[in-house]
């Protein structure tokens, strides 16, 4: 097997080799776009258009990050027989409507696709109801899935078009603590009872190498009051005193060891056996699907059909799972619509081609619900690397609409953490302050870390500049693939900046 070293250096070289073919496409489309526009003016124009857009769509030779493993996969193929095994699926509906009855109050229908038109209170006020179209010169530059025949989606929309960036809070505590201290953000630590200053962070080693997995508790006496697990790079996150009324924490724990705090809030430990090695990965989806999602629902598809194949393919000796669900609220035709963990990746990429924009109505979702399912409703794997990405427009209910949601979430979050599921938010065009403040915090109590979908690339609504400091703006598939891979420890790369097409 390939050492770190080799393998990062090998996908690395490969992605920066994909930014420069993507580069060279794009500008090569314009050329095109600009001689097809001339030569349609006749007859024989007509036709030589017709064949550069065919040629201009037809799927690349080598996808990256993959190339490295084609090889093995194919020979690890050939040396044991095929899985003729039926698999059973714990796929399933929460708060399934009867198909029968009447469509719920709050909003019309423009299309049929559940865009409504009474938003005038909602930060998505003034949304389009059609999504918008990318450039052709995008279109273009699509990265059509391997192995996948199946249609894209309603507008051919394209990975590689959505931008976005990054921010991991638990790198940056001191500017986190400035932003709770905001009388703004104190209202939502307030409103939603819900205060992350107390963080004392945790690295754990076998005396020279970080320790995966690992299970730290804080405790306040002889009581557990949070417990996480260590990241790929030996930490984890704990919170103390977070609705206000909790007991102070004065110790942390690793297996029998106790360290009391004495006033620190990092502390290193000495496990007295060596770190868990990485050997799998459950990846999750949750998405919402409610109609505020529909200006850029078919791009956010297309990214995440790029990102789950190219995971998937990232690691040698990893074994990936994958899980996709989604969610819209109370009273629409499904509350929350889940999928068991799966191998197939095409299977997965099915389920997410299928999926439109409809219902919601109001401004809050039913996140709560979701993200409790997420958490508590699929057997996620004790050794995994745990990744649930949450791409949202809209926050959960508050408890003034639906009692102890706030309880209930809080729960949900701990458990997540002790479990040892990073949860990472993609933000998408709507995000107000409390959401942007909600997600964050769950982010940085589970060991995750932010994601902001920006206005770079013009397509969706109005995104909400995030409150964070200086950071790269990427293309949003590459962001999720660079993410997870280092979650997982496959590669630690630096951002690659979005470049604007050609033309602009």
């Amino acid at each position: 097997m390939k050492s770190y070293d080799e393998r990062a250096k090998e996908i690395l070289s490969q992605r920066d080799e994909k930014v420069k073919e993507s580069a060279i496409r794009r500008r090569k489309a314009g050329r095109l776009a600009v001689i097809a526009a001339v030569l349609a003016l006749t007859i024989v124009g007509a036709s030589v258009f017709a064949v550069i857009a065919y040629k201009a769509k037809e799927k690349p030779a080598d996808p990256t990050v993959t190339d490295t493993t084609a090889a093995a996969d194919t020979a690890a193929d050939t040396d044991k027989p095929a899985d003729t095994t039926p698999k059973e699926y714990k796929d399933g509906v929460i708060g399934e409507r009867d198909p029968s009855a009447e469509e719920p109050s709050g909003g019309i229908a423009l299309d049929g696709r559940g865009y409504y038109s009474d938003k005038a209170s909602s930060p998505k006020s003034g949304f389009s109801p059609a999504p918008a179209s990318p450039s052709e010169e995008a279109k273009i530059g699509y990265e059509y899935i391997e192995g996948y025949d199946g249609e894209v989606n309603a507008v051919d929309a394209a990975a590689g078009t959505l931008t976005a960036g990054e921010w991991k809070d638990a790198d940056n505590i001191a500017d986190w603590l400035k932003l709770l201290s905001k009388d703004e953000w104190k209202g939502f630590v307030n409103s939603r009872k819900l205060d992350t200053a107390n963080i004392v962070t945790v690295k754990v080693t076998d005396g020279e190498n970080a320790c995966f997995n690992v299970p730290v508790k804080l405790l306040s006496g002889d009581e557990v009051i949070y417990t996480g697990k260590t990241d790929i790079n030996g930490r984890a996150y704990l919170f103390g005193n977070i609705t206000g009324n909790d007991k102070t924490a004065d110790a942390v724990s690793v297996g029998e060891q106790t360290v009391a705090l004495d006033g620190k809030t990092e502390i290193e430990i000495s496990a007295a056996e060596a770190g868990i090695e990485v050997k799998a990965l459950d990846l999750m989806l949750v998405i919402d699907t409610t109609g505020s999602m529909g200006d850029e629902l078919e791009y956010i598809k297309a990214e995440l059909y790029d990102v789950v194949e190219r995971v998937a393919k990232a690691g040698e000796s990893i074994s990936i799972r994958v899980s996709v669900n989604f969610y819209r609220d109370e009273g629409d035709d499904y509350t929350v619509k889940f999928f068991d963990f799966r191998e197939d990746i095409n299977e997965c990429i099915e389920q997410l081609k299928e999926q439109s924009a409809y219902g919601g109505g109001d401004y809050p979702e039913a996140v709560h619900t979701a993200l409790d399912n997420a958490v508590s409703g699929h057997d996620w794997r004790e050794e995994a690397v745990k990744l649930c990405f949450i791409v949202l427009d809209a926050p959960p209910h508050s408890e003034s609409e639906i009692q102890e949601v706030n309880v209930e979430l809080l729960k949900t979050v701990k458990t997540a953490a002790e479990q040892g599921i990073r949860i990472i938010p993609v933000a998408s065009s709507g995000v107000d302050g409390e959401t942007e403040f909600l997600l964050r915090s769950w982010a940085l109590m589970t060991g995750g870390t932010y994601i902001f979908i920006t206005n770079d690339s013009g397509i969706g609504g109005g995104h909400k500049e995030a409150e964070v400091g200086e950071h790269t703006v990427e293309f949003l598939n590459e962001c999720m693939i660079r993410v997870a891979c280092e979650y997982c420890g496959i590669y630690a790369g630096e951002k690659v900046p979005y470049t604007p097409p050609y033309h602009q």
